[in-house]
C-alpha cells in the first residue's frame, strides 16, 4: 500500500475560505425536525446501499472560493462511490437523512442549472452528511445557570438557564433564558426507595413551571443576578463611538437605573472565564463590581486639522496608530490589561478602584464579608424565604457588604521559576489563556461607606495576601466570612507547565477587622494537596480545576468543588475546616465506569436546600439534575457523603423523557432536538479502555475514551484523535464532532496518553521532555488496545488532531508511516524551533522540548543553537519525508499560539520532498485551509461546520476501503490525484468542555 501511494505525486493548492449561506442549510436542514418519518443510518464501510448522487455541491452555508487550476477539470466522481456510509430503507419509507439528502439534491440541481459555466465545488458527495451536521448544529448546550430561593410566604426556587446554540448563518452564537420554578409541594413529595445499603433514594423526574425560552439580544454581554433575586445587572454594548458600554439595573417589574460609561472611564467588559466571570454584589446589594479594560494611556495628536470642527468648516482630522501596547496573546490581542470598577448604586457612579500596583492584571474581584459578622448560615431549608444572611450564603463569591475587595494580580512579568526570562528589565508577558504556570497573586483593598454616603477605598495601598505563593485564584468567603477558600496552581508555576495537578488554601479571616485573622503576612491553611499516584483506578487523582462554584459552600464549612476526576468531571465535597490536608474530596457524582450516570457533572448552583447539577455525556449533550442536600451539609465530606444525595432530573422539556443513564435525562431537552439527532445518539455507546504503556513507566494504565456505534456488527474504520495541551485531557462530555463521526459509521479514540491532567501529577509529569516519543507510543498502545478488542479495522485507522494534537498527528503520520490512511491537522505544531521565535507562550517550548526542570533553566527571549537543535529534534517536521498518508492541513490566520508559518513551514517540506532520497518517496496528496478570521481554536460556527463536513469528505475518499482509497491514491486517469488535491474546508472539537485542545 506504501509503495502504491509512492507512486504518484501530488498536486497541491492552496484555499482561502469565504463565507456565504446556502440554501441546502437554510431551507432543507431547518426541516429536519419535522421529518419524522422511520428508519435509520446503516454503519459500516462497504459500498453503500444507494450510491449518494455526485451533483451534490458544498452546502450554501459554506460557498468556497478556491485556486483552482482553470486548465485542469476536477473530476469528483470516486467520492460518493467511496463514501463508507450506507442507507436502509423500506419499500414505503426512508430515513430523515435520505428525505434531508432528496431535498438537498434538488437544490444542488438548481445550483448546477444556474452556474454550470463557474467552478466546480468541492467537496463533493457529502450532501447527506452535511445534512446531519447541520442537524447536529441545532443542538443547544447549557453555559450558565442561575438558583435563587424565591421570596414571599410560598417559598419554592427559581433557576434561569442560559443554553447556547450555533447560529450557522450569523456565524454566530444564539443565547437564551429558560426559567423553571420549583414549588414546595414538588420538592418535598417524592417516590422513594430504598437501597441495599438501608439509604432511602428520593428517584423520578421534578417537574416544573417553565417558561418559554427567551432570546438574549446580541447587545447584551453580561447579566448578573442579585444575591436575593430581587434585582439584576445588565450590561449593554455601547450604542455609539463614545460610549464603552450601558450599565442597567432591573428589580421587580422595570428597570430602575441606566448609566452610560465612557470610554475616557474604561474599554469594553471582560468576562471571558480567566480574568473575569460575571460579577460580584455586595451582601446589602448596593453597589457591584465588574472587570473591564483599562482606557489607552495616550493617544497622537489629530493631524491636519482641529479635533472637532464644531459649527466652522474646515479640513478633516484623523489620529495616528500610536505606539504599541503589549497585550497577554491569544485571545487578547489589541486588548488592554482589565481592572476592577465598582458600580456604587446609591450614588449611580462608578469608580475604578485605586490604590493597585502598577505592572499589574487585576481580575476576579469579591468581596469581603461585612461587619459585624453575619451569624453562622447554612443552605436554608426547602421553601424557606430568603433573608439577608441566607441570601448572601446562596452566593459566596459575592461574601458581605461594602468593607473591602479581594483581586487576583498577574504581573507584567514571567514567573520566577523562568529566571532568565523573569530578570529582564523589560519583562515580556507571556500568553495567559489555558496557561495557569503564570504569576497570580491575592490582594485586599480595604472599602468602606463614609458619612457621605461614597465609598472610600484605603486609606492604605492594596496589600498582598499569602506572600508564599505565586498562585492564588478564584477568592471565595465561607458564608459566615471566617474563611477565605482559593485555588492555587502553584505546582504549574514551579514546574513550568502550562496545567498541573491545583491545591486548595484557606486563609483564615475576621470579619470584625477587614482582614486576615493573622494579620496581612498570615500563611494559608493547605486543605487539598497535590496527589503525586492515585490510589486506584478511580481514586482521588488531585484538585483538575482553576475556580471555584458560585455557590459552592452547602453550610458553614462545606465546599463542593468541580473537578476532573479520571474520564471524567465530577462534584466533589471537601471540608474547609480542617486543620490540615487530611481526607482526601468525596466524589457526590459516579465516578466509576460502570455506574449509572456516568458522564461529567457540574455544580451550576444551590439554594433554598437544594442543589443544581448539569451533566454532560457523549450522548447527552444538555441535563439538569436536583438533589435535595442534607440537613447537616458535613454528612456530605465523609466516604459514604455520595449517599447523601440523590440526583433527580429536572424537566425543562418534555416531562418525563428519559432516565439517568439512559442516553439522555430528563433535563436534557432531547425531545426537543432533531429527529435525525435524537435517532444518533440513541445508537451511541461509548467505553473507557484501560491501556498499559509499553515504554517508561508502565506500572500505572492511562485511559482510552472510545466513541462507538452500538449496531456495529464488526471492526469499524476509526479516527484516532488525541487531545491538545499536551496536558489537558478529553472527558466524557458532549463533543458533537464525536458524536458526528459515530453516525456515520466511525469509532472515535481519545486517548488520555500520560501527561494528562486527571490522572495524578507523576503521569503528568513524565511528558515533558518526552513529546514526540512517549506520547506517541502511547496513542499507538490506544489504538493497538482498541483493535485487540475487536472495535477497530487496522486497514482503516485515520488521525485528526489540532494543536499538540496536530503535532501528535503529524507525529504518527511520519513515524508509523504504516498505520494510517489518512491524516488531518488543526492548527499543528509541527517545528518547535519555528514556533519559539513568534508564539505567545516561547516557555512552552522549552519545557514540552527539554523537560520542566531543563526547560525553566534554559528559557531565555534569544534560544542559541543547541536550544533550536534540541527543539527541531523533538519536532515532527523531522519525520517528514516518511509521510506517505494524505495530509489536510487547516490554519488559523489569527493564531497567535501556533502561528500559521508553523504548519505552512511543514506543508512545504512535504509537498517538495525530494522523491530521490525520501523514506516516503513522492510526496502523498495534500491540502490546505486557510482561515482568515480565525484564532488558535478554529471555533466560529461556520468554521467548525466546514472542517468537520471536510474531515468526513477526507475520510471518505482516502480512508474507506483499502482497495478504493489505493484508487483515489493513483487517480483515475489525470485528474484522479487532483480531485483529492483540490477539496476542503473548516471543523474543530468544541464543546466547552472539549478543552482538550487548550494551550499548545
Amino acid at each position: 500500500m506504501q509503495a502504491q501511494f509512492r507512486q504518484r505525486p501530488s498536486h497541491t493548492h492552496m484555499t482561502v475560505v469565504t463565507l456565504t449561506v446556502r440554501r441546502v442549510c437554510s431551507q432543507g436542514v431547518r426541516r429536519l425536525a419535522s421529518l419524522r418519518v422511520s428508519g435509520q443510518l446503516g454503519f459500516g464501510c462497504a459500498r453503500t446501499t444507494r450510491a449518494l448522487p455526485t451533483v451534490f455541491g458544498t452546502p450554501k452555508s459554506v460557498r468556497l472560493q478556491r485556486a483552482a487550476p482553470a486548465d485542469r477539470p476536477v473530476p469528483h466522481a470516486h467520492c460518493s462511490r467511496l463514501a463508507p456510509m450506507t442507507t436502509t430503507t423500506t419499500t414505503t419509507t426512508g430515513t430523515a437523512i435520505e428525505a434531508a439528502v432528496a431535498m438537498a439534491a434538488e437544490l444542488s440541481a438548481a445550483d448546477a442549472a444556474s452556474g454550470a459555466s463557474g467552478p466546480s465545488e468541492q467537496p463533493s458527495g457529502v450532501a447527506s452528511e452535511a445534512a446531519l451536521l447541520a442537524a447536529f448544529s441545532e443542538v443547544p448546550t447549557l453555559s450558565r445557570v442561575v438558583a435563587r430561593a424565591a421570596a414571599g410566604p410560598g417559598g419554592g426556587v427559581t433557576i434561569t438557564a442560559t443554553l447556547q446554540q450555533r447560529n450557522l448563518p450569523a456565524n454566530a452564537q444564539r443565547r437564551f433564558n429558560i426559567t423553571a420554578a420549583l414549588q414546595p409541594p414538588e420538592l418535598t413529595t417524592t417516590t422513594t426507595t430504598t437501597t441495599t445499603t438501608g439509604a432511602i433514594r428520593e428517584e423520578g423526574p421534578i417537574s416544573a413551571l417553565v417558561g418559554l425560552p427567551q432570546e438574549l439580544h446580541a447587545d447584551v454581554q453580561m447579566v448578573s443576578v442579585s444575591p436575593s433575586g430581587r434585582q439584576q445587572l445588565v450590561v449593554v454594548k455601547g450604542p455609539n463611538d463614545s460610549t464603552a458600554l450601558m450599565l442597567q439595573i432591573w428589580r421587580g417589574a422595570r428597570m430602575v437605573m441606566e448609566l452610560a460609561v465612557p470610554k475616557a472611564l474604561h474599554g469594553p467588559l471582560v468576562n471571558d472565564g480567566y480574568f473575569a466571570s460575571g460579577a460580584a454584589w455586595t451582601a446589602d446589594e448596593s453597589a457591584v463590581v465588574y472587570t473591564a479594560e483599562t482606557p489607552a494611556p495616550e493617544r497622537t495628536p489629530a493631524w491636519c486639522g482641529p479635533e472637532s470642527l464644531k459649527d466652522a468648516a474646515g479640513a478633516r482630522s484623523w489620529r495616528g496608530v500610536g505606539a504599541a501596547v503589549e497585550d497577554w496573546g491569544e485571545l487578547n490581542s489589541g486588548k488592554r490589561p482589565p481592572a476592577p470598577f465598582v458600580l456604587d448604586l446609591e450614588r449611580r457612579e462608578v469608580t475604578k478602584v485605586p490604590g493597585l500596583p502598577a505592572e499589574h492584571t487585576f481580575g476576579q474581584p469579591t468581596w469581603c464579608p461585612p461587619q459585624p459578622a453575619a451569624s453562622s448560615a447554612t443552605h436554608g431549608s426547602v421553601g424557606e424565604a430568603p433573608t439577608a444572611t441566607t441570601a448572601a450564603s446562596t452566593t459566596t463569591t459575592t461574601g458581605g457588604g461594602p468593607t473591602g475587595l479581594v483581586l487576583v494580580a498577574w504581573p507584567h512579568a514571567a514567573p520566577p521559576s523562568f529566571p532568565r526570562l523573569a530578570a529582564s528589565l523589560n519583562p515580556r508577558k507571556l500568553g495567559v489563556i489555558f496557561c495557569y504556570n503564570r504569576s497570580a497573586h491575592l490582594y485586599h483593598v480595604a472599602v468602606t461607606r463614609g458619612a457621605d454616603g461614597r465609598l472610600r477605598f484605603g486609606p492604605s495601598a492594596a496589600t498582598r495576601l499569602a506572600p508564599s505563593l505565586e498562585s492564588g485564584l478564584s477568592p471565595t468567603f465561607s458564608p459566615g466570612g471566617e474563611a477565605l477558600v482559593f485555588v492555587s496552581h502553584s505546582e504549574a508555576v514551579a514546574t513550568g507547565t502550562h496545567g498541573a495537578t491545583a491545591r486548595l488554601y484557606r486563609l483564615d479571616w475576621s470579619p470584625q477587622e477587614g482582614a486576615p485573622a493573622g494579620g496581612p503576612g498570615s500563611e494559608p491553611t493547605l486543605l487539598v494537596d497535590v496527589v503525586d499516584r492515585p490510589a486506584g483506578h478511580s481514586a482521588f487523582p488531585g484538585l483538575y480545576t482553576a475556580s471555584l462554584p458560585d455557590d459552592g459552600f452547602v453550610g458553614p464549612t462545606t465546599l463542593l468543588v468541580n473537578t476532573q476526576w479520571g474520564a471524567v468531571n465530577a462534584i466533589a465535597a471537601i471540608d474547609t475546616a480542617a486543620a490540615v490536608a487530611g481526607a482526601p474530596p468525596t466524589a457526590l457524582t459516579p465516578v466509576e465506569p460502570v455506574a449509572a450516570g456516568y458522564g461529567n457533572w457540574t455544580l451550576v448552583g444551590v439554594a433554598g436546600g437544594l442543589a443544581v447539577a448539569s451533566r454532560v455525556a457523549p450522548d447527552s449533550p444538555a441535563e439538569l439534575y436536583v438533589a435535595r442536600l442534607p440537613d447537616d451539609p458535613a454528612l456530605l465530606t465523609r466516604p459514604t457523603g455520595a449517599a447523601s444525595l440523590s440526583w433527580r432530573p429536572l424537566e425543562l422539556g418534555s416531562p418525563g423523557y428519559g432516565s439517568l443513564g439512559g442516553g439522555g435525562g430528563g433535563g436534557s431537552l432531547r425531545a426537543e432536538l432533531p429527529a435525525v439527532v435524537q435517532e444518533a445518539l440513541d445508537k451511541l455507546e461509548f467505553q473507557v479502555l484501560r491501556v498499559s504503556p509499553r515504554s517508561g513507566d508502565t506500572s500505572a494504565p492511562f485511559d482510552c475514551l472510545v466513541w462507538l456505534p452500538r449496531n456495529r456488527t464488526g471492526p469499524l474504520p476509526a479516527v484516532l484523535s488525541p487531545h491538545g495541551g499536551p496536558h489537558t485531557a478529553v472527558t466524557l462530555g458532549w463533543y458533537p464532532s464525536f458524536a458526528f463521526l459515530t453516525a456515520l459509521g466511525y469509532a472515535v479514540l481519545c486517548p488520555n496518553f500520560r501527561g494528562s491532567t486527571g490522572y495524578g501529577q507523576a503521569a503528568l509529569g513524565s511528558l515533558p521532555g518526552a513529546i514526540g516519543s512517549q506520547d506517541v507510543a502511547d496513542c499507538m498502545a490506544a489504538l493497538e488496545a482498541a483493535v485487540e478488542e475487536g472495535f477497530v479495522d487496522p486497514r482503516r485507522v485515520s488521525v485528526v488532531g489540532g494543536s499538540h494534537g496536530g503535532f501528535l498527528t503529524a507525529h504518527l503520520l511520519g513515524q508509523q508511516p504504516g498505520a494510517f490512511r489518512s491524516g488531518v491537522m488543526r492548527n499543528p505544531v509541527t517545528n518547535i524551533a519555528a514556533m519559539v521565535a513568534a508564539s505567545d507562550i516561547p516557555d512552552w517550548c522549552y519545557v514540552e522540548a527539554m523537560g520542566s526542570k531543563e526547560g525553566c533553566r534554559r528559557a531565555t527571549p534569544a534560544p542559541t543553537p543547541s536550544d533550536l537543535a534540541a527543539m527541531q529534534a523533538a519536532s515532527p517536521i523531522s519525520h517528514v519525508d516518511s509521510v506517505v498518508a494524505p495530509v489536510f492541513m487547516m490554519l488559523g490566520a489569527r493564531d497567535r499560539r501556533v502561528p500559521p508559518l508553523d504548519g505552512l513551514q511543514y506543508l512545504a517540506a512535504l509537498r517538495g520532498r525530494d522523491a530521490r532520497t525520501a523514506a516516503g518517496g513522492p510526496p502523498p496528496p495534500t491540502r490546505l485551509i486557510v482561515f482568515p478570521e480565525d484564532a488558535h481554536g478554529l471555533d466560529k460556527p461556520q468554521t467548525e461546520f466546514e472542517q468537520w463536513i471536510n474531515v468526513v469528505w477526507w475520510l471518505k475518499t482516502y480512508a474507506a476501503d483499502p482497495e478504493a482509497a489505493v484508487e483515489a491514491a493513483e487517480g483515475e486517469g489525470e485528474g484522479g490525484a487532483e480531485a483529492a488535491d483540490g477539496a476542503g474546508q473548516k471543523g474543530t472539537a468544541t464543546a466547552k468542555d472539549a478543552d482538550a485542545d487548550r494551550a499548545a
